[in-house]
């Protein structure tokens, strides 16, 4: 019978209360993420293992959604088996037999055979299984054994109950479990940089409310695929939209009539911090996340940062911050976000010729007095 075999790692240096609870976290978002996608899944804890049994048909469909589980460091498709030395030997053979088959040059294959016993009932020693089951592997396709690095290497897991025989290690994401640390709100756009920080904040265990400040039926289409692929690191992961282009153009022009629109990319920033820290109140989310990274844009400058962070009572989590662009488009590559972002640019009308890059709180709060005089003077009856 084959099932998927799932190892962790971080969540092994926690104390024994910790690791259960995120072991459980753990298998119950394997479970969701299956369900998400129609897979119906049984997951087992067993000694530092999760196993992961699902129908045939489903199988390398599931395969694929391993890979994206926050948690999970690396898992196998294995043979489950009775702790029995013919069983595994018969089982190893055959496994062997197809792995072999897959190279046509044979001379060079060398192999190993890797034993563990983590609840040491079994019997025979490590060593001892590797004995029986390398040695007629080796006299009958005469072989060498490589036990640094083999071509082909037999994995075998032997617990009470039950042994797993595999040969493919898969990598995982790793990270830890969502759900471990809390909820964060993520202030998602259409392009390449807040989707890698969901994704990052995800690895990290905390579930999703992604926030979309929408201006323009384009960017709201491209950022709902985004939503699409990120849900897969959080299955509960929640998406809200605010129209954001009266507002946007609304701060384009005052900004404009006092002689300020250098400061329109920094003001919308901060105004977006600000429309973030109301929603997170309202979903008891954590923290507030985006997509900023040091230098990339001017708004993006350290003392910018320093401006639009001021009045925000949330911590302003920026996972990019040390990272150059090529990083950044090499991971949204990899977790399936760079081809929807780059799809189809979508520029902003409001965006200045000359944005600042060295503004300063006091003049920030001089440009807010100014705003509200002006619209206090628009406003007054007596004009």
């Amino acid at each position: 019978m084959k099932k998927f075999i799932v190892r962790y790692g971080e969540i092994g240096t926690k104390s024994r209360q910790t690791m259960h609870r995120f072991e459980k976290l753990l298998a119950k978002n394997i479970s969701k993420l299956a369900k998400k996608h129609g897979i119906s899944a049984e997951v087992e804890i067993i000694h530092t293992r999760l196993i992961v049994d699902v129908p045939e048909e489903n199988f390398e469909k599931m395969k694929e959604l391993l890979k994206k589980v926050p948690g999970i460091v690396s898992f196998s498709p294995c043979y489950y088996i009775d702790p029995d030395i013919e069983q595994i030997k018969k089982i190893s053979s055959e496994l062997f037999e197809k792995e072999i088959e897959r190279y046509e040059n044979k001379e060079n294959i060398t192999f190993r055979v890797k034993t563990q016993r983590p609840q040491k009932k079994f019997p025979l020693t490590s060593l001892e299984v590797n004995m029986e089951v390398g040695g007629p592997i080796s006299e009958k396709y005469g072989i060498k054994v490589d036990l640094k690095n083999p071509t082909i290497s037999l994995d075998i897991e032997v617990f009470n109950e039950y042994a797993y025989v595999f040969a493919k290690r898969i990598e995982g994401i790793g990270g830890i479990p969502v759900g471990t640390q809390g909820k964060v709100i993520v202030l998602l756009s259409d392009g390449i940089d807040s989707p890698v920080s969901a994704y990052m904040m995800a690895k990290r265990g905390c579930k999703l409310l992604l926030l979309h400040m929408k201006t323009s039926d384009e960017g709201l289409e491209k950022t709902q695929k985004l939503v699409d692929v990120l849900s897969d690191f959080d299955p509960e992961a929640k998406f809200v939209y605010v129209d954001f282009n009266e507002e946007l153009a609304k701060i384009k022009a005052e900004l404009t009539e006092i002689n300020r629109d250098k400061y329109t990319c920094l003001y919308c920033k901060k105004y977006m911090l600000k429309l973030a820290e109301k929603h997170a109140k309202w979903h008891k989310c954590d923290a507030i996340v985006n997509g900023d990274n040091m230098g990339q844009v001017a708004s993006q400058t350290l003392k910018n940062l320093r401006v639009i962070s001021e009045g925000i009572d949330y911590p302003i989590l920026r996972p990019l911050i040390g990272l150059d662009k090529v990083e950044i488009m090499d991971i949204a590559r990899k977790i399936g976000t760079f081809d929807i972002s780059t799809s189809k640019e979508v520029s902003c009308f409001a965006v200045p010729k000359h944005p600042i890059t060295n503004a300063t709180p006091d003049e920030m709060e001089k440009i807010e007095e100014q705003l509200l005089n002006l619209r206090n003077c628009k406003t007054c009856k007596n004009c």
